[in-house]
Order: C-alpha cells, then sequence, then structure tokens
C-alpha cells in the first residue's frame, strides 16, 4: 500500500522550490521540521500522479453527464428548445453544456487540495509554463484568452443587436452599409482584443509595431497583391462605393464578356458575390476597386434595354418594326412609360442591322427577360414570313482564268 502511495503522491511538478538550489533542498527534505516550514512559508503547488487520476475521472464524469443528459433531452424532445436573451437566440443544450464544462474545470482545480493542504489557487494561476526574457505563457492565459474572446463576441453580437433595433431604423440606413458599419466595428473590438492579449504575454506594443514595419518592407514586394487587395477591402468599408446587396457588372471577367452577381459579403482581402446560376464566389478586392465596374444599384430603377436583331435584305421592314415593337410591348416587365421603338444601326454585310429599345426596371435577371422577348420575336417573325440571314460568301469563278 505504501508503494501506491509513493506512486500515487510521487511530486511530477513541484512549484514550491522554483528558485531554490538543489542542496537545500537535500537539506530541507532530510529535516521534517525544516520540511514542514518550508511548505508552509512557500506558496505553490504540486502535481502528482493522483491529480491526474482525479483530472481523468472528473473529465468522464462529466461527458457521462452530457452523455446522459443529450438522451434526456432527446426523450423530452428539448435538445432544439431555444430561449431569448435580448432578443437573441441561444439553444438551451449549448449554454447547458457550457456549465457543464464550467463546473469540470473548477472541480479540478478544487481537487488539487487533496495533496496541497495549503494551497493558493493565484499561484495555481500564476505559474508559467516558460519565459523568454519578458514575454511568458502562465496558467491564466488559457483562461484569460477564452474570456478576452469571449467579450469580444459579445461585444460584437450586442452591437449588431443594438444597431439593427435602434440605429438603422432611426437613420434609416441601407443594409449595405449596416453591414459596413458592423463590420469596421468588429475589426477594432477584435483588434483591441488582440493588443490586450499581447499585453498580458508581456510583449512590448512599441517593439511589434517597429518589427512589423521592418518586416512589411521585407515581404511587401513580394506580397503586393495581397496588401493591394487588403488596401482595396478598406476602401470599400470606408467608401461604400459597392456594398453588400448591390447587383454588379465587371466587363471580361470570370472568362464572360459581362460578368454579373450580387455582392454578398465584403471582408478585408476579398468578397464573396453570388451570381445568376446561385454559385457563390470569392473575388479579391482589388477586382472591385481597380477593374471597371458597373453597379446597377447606383443606377435609376429603370434604364433602358437593346436586343440586336439583323434580317435579310428586301425584307419588309415596316413590318419588322411593327412585330419587334408589338414583341417587346407585349412583355410584362417592359415599362409603358418610355416609348418602344426599333432602329437600323448598320446595314451589314448579311442582313439589315436593326435593334429593339425598351425601357425596364433594371434586374438581376434582366438577360431571361430579354430570352423571353426573342422568342416572341421569333415565333412573330416565321408566323410572318421573315428570316434571319446567316453568314454566307459567293464566290464567282471566272472560266477565261
Amino acid at each position: 500500500m505504501n508503494i501506491w502511495d509513493d506512486i500515487l503522491n510521487y511530486p511530477i511538478l513541484d512549484t514550491r522550490s522554483f528558485g531554490v538550489s538543489d542542496s537545500t533542498l537535500n537539506v530541507i527534505n532530510s529535516n521534517p521540521e525544516l520540511s514542514e516550514t518550508f511548505v508552509q512559508s512557500h506558496k505553490g503547488f504540486i502535481l502528482a500522479p493522483i491529480n491526474f487520476v482525479l483530472f481523468l475521472v472528473i473529465f468522464l464524469i462529466g461527458k457521462l453527464c452530457i452523455k446522459y443528459l443529450k438522451r434526456y433531452f432527446k426523450i423530452l424532445q428539448l435538445e432544439g428548445k431555444q430561449f431569448k436573451i435580448e432578443g437573441r437566440e441561444i439553444a438551451l443544450w449549448k449554454l447547458i453544456k457550457q456549465v457543464i464544462y464550467f463546473l469540470v474545470i473548477y472541480s479540478c482545480f478544487q481537487s488539487l487540495n487533496i495533496n496541497n493542504s495549503n494551497i493558493d489557487f493565484g499561484n495555481v494561476l500564476a505559474f508559467e509554463f516558460f519565459r523568454v526574457k519578458s514575454f511568458y505563457v502562465a496558467v491564466y492565459h488559457i483562461f484569460l484568452v477564452i474570456l478576452v474572446v469571449f467579450i469580444a463576441k459579445l461585444l460584437v453580437n450586442f452591437l449588431k443587436l443594438y444597431f439593427h433595433k435602434n440605429i438603422s431604423k432611426r437613420v434609416q440606413l441601407d443594409k449595405g452599409t449596416e453591414f459596413v458599419v458592423i463590420q469596421l466595428a468588429k475589426y477594432v473590438i477584435y483588434t483591441i482584443a488582440i493588443i490586450i492579449l499581447l499585453r498580458s504575454f508581456g510583449l512590448s506594443i512599441d517593439l511589434l509595431l517597429t518589427g512589423s514595419a521592418a518586416l512589411l518592407v521585407g515581404v511587401g514586394l513580394g506580397m503586393q497583391d495581397i496588401f493591394k487587395d487588403f488596401l482595396s477591402g478598406l476602401l470599400l468599408l470606408f467608401e461604400g462605393s459597392n456594398k453588400v446587396g448591390d447587383i454588379i457588372e465587371i466587363h471580361n471577367y470570370n472568362g464572360e464578356d459581362n460578368f454579373i452577381a450580387q455582392i454578398k459579403e465584403i471582408n478585408l482581402r476579398t468578397s464573396k458575390v453570388e451570381t445568376r446560376d446561385s454559385k457563390t464566389l470569392i473575388i479579391p478586392n482589388s477586382i472591385l476597386t481597380h477593374q471597371s465596374v458597373n453597379n446597377w444599384s447606383f443606377s435609376t430603377s429603370v434604364i433602358r434595354f437593346q436586343i440586336p436583331i439583323t434580317i435579310h435584305y428586301g425584307t419588309d421592314v415596316e413590318l419588322a418594326k411593327q412585330l419587334l415593337t408589338e414583341c417587346a410591348q407585349s412583355h410584362p416587365r417592359v415599362k409603358n412609360t418610355q416609348p418602344v421603338f426599333v432602329r437600323l444601326r448598320n446595314f451589314g454585310n448579311n442582313g439589315l442591322e436593326l435593334d429593339v429599345v425598351f425601357w425596364a426596371e433594371q434586374n438581376f435577371y434582366i438577360d431571361i427577360y430579354k430570352s423571353e422577348i426573342r422568342f416572341a420575336i421569333e415565333k412573330a417573325f416565321r408566323e410572318n414570313g421573315i428570316g434571319f440571314p446567316y453568314s454566307q460568301t459567293d464566290i464567282h469563278i471566272k472560266k477565261d482564268l
């Protein structure tokens, strides 16, 4: 039995002896009275195998509690149950699971009392894993990182809720501007959180800024595109020329002459856009600031569109004009507030080049409406004997040659 006691209580880590020489420890260990006085006067803690066994047992008990509670929640159909705090829905099961994990951590700390009668939990939290000059990592850093990240996320969520409920309705901001303000506030909060954590680790912010400036100069040439995207992201967020929800048209991008998409999210380096095929693409921010971008959301709600048509030479042009006008006017998306008309654009190589001009609302799916008008034109021309020319070449051979 004494052997097991010796094994379980063997000090794997004894922080009380930190800073004490080996010769002094030998003298203390050989004298029980000195040993007891040393334990009382030197604040620290011992980690022995029995502590790790208790940690494991407590952790397993916590996992078993979660397992059986989850089964109980499923029986009572409470797993998806949610309640609201300040208008935000919180999953009941998620909250209970976090409470159990907190109790597990607290119980692990309390279990240190089994072989540390005069333990000071402040010393446990202040225990340093390692130190390099002023930089060090201690036990309390683990909890500090969790706490700072939790508070930062809580502030961001509270800001979103407050902004949506109070400011955006009172000032009547659009969805894109609201997103920009929240994104900027989120970056500020996370930056402050990172600075707090770096200071807690003993890092000098001045030294860090000086080192990062030198690093930026060295790496800048090799990462020009990335830095360009970051600066473009800041311009988009501050300037607001292209906002979330805007429909944009980029010339000669992604293999298309006119690439049309809706902005879903703007981040520091990239933006997410959704195409008319419901595909989500991630594009560099520099595309939105350095290329020619037509923002449909900045235009007036009703703009002019054209559909080019080529007909044979000798066709009744007046009849063709009448049919083109009727096909455009009959479409429900074409506005009657502006006249529909047909233009003779050119005497082409294969026929008369016309286009029908109409007014409609700028719409994400305008190409579908134009396609429906083309189908109507094809049907009307076919019923009236009007054909469409195709490219052809006539070769004349002179027999004398």
